[in-house]
């Protein structure tokens, strides 16, 4: 059994302009929490489901007479995955993951004046792949290196036919412990 968690926090503003005229502001504050927890099966094959909850606010101020406009957008991933350890000799070890899962998505905006500001509510299948290496201090702690790769297409639940696909690839490191 290992388990495992992430939370990031990202705040940043930027003033645009001249040298003596300010003629924009933006503010953006992300919130990130990742869990996960999983369970070998088998020689040097684990299962194990994560899920991720992430939360952006910005606010963008174009002159000094404009009120601006706000864009919050949430999004919860949970995926299952199966893990697997290829068997080398020492503590440094290789694996190989996939998983595929379910992503929600929701972004509002101030511009819209209907349905509580959403501009879009989308859901939809996410697929995972991953390669690493996996070194054991112990039996019950390990580093652990890694590339992702992640691939989500979403669909619109508020019918208007919107479609978003997302391809990201991801250099991970972190600290399990396995129980």
């Amino acid at each position: 059994m290992s388990g495992k968690t992430g939370l990031n926090f990202l705040f940043s503003k930027i003033t645009t302009g001249t040298d003596s005229v300010s003629t924009g502001k933006s503010t953006s504050n992300d919130y990130d929490f990742a869990l996960g927890a999983g369970y070998f099966i088998a020689q040097d094959v684990s299962i194990a489901i994560s899920g991720t909850y992430s939360y952006n606010y910005s606010k963008v101020q174009q002159g000094y007479l404009t009120s601006g406009t706000q864009n919050i957008t949430q999004s919860l991933t949970i995926v299952p995955q199966v893990q697997y350890f290829f068997p080398v000799y020492g503590k440094l070890r290789p694996s190989a993951a996939a998983g595929a899962g379910y992503t929600w998505l929701r972004q509002r905006d101030s511009r819209v004046m209907e349905n509580y500001n959403k501009v879009y509510e989308l859901s939809g299948v996410s697929l995972y792949g991953g390669l690493g290496e996996t070194y054991f201090v112990s039996r019950a702690v390990s580093f652990d290196l890694g590339l992702q790769y992640s691939y989500t297409q979403l669909k619109d639940k508020l019918g208007s036919g919107q479609k978003q696909k997302q391809s990201q690839f991801a250099a991970t490191m972190g600290v399990s412990v396995y129980f």
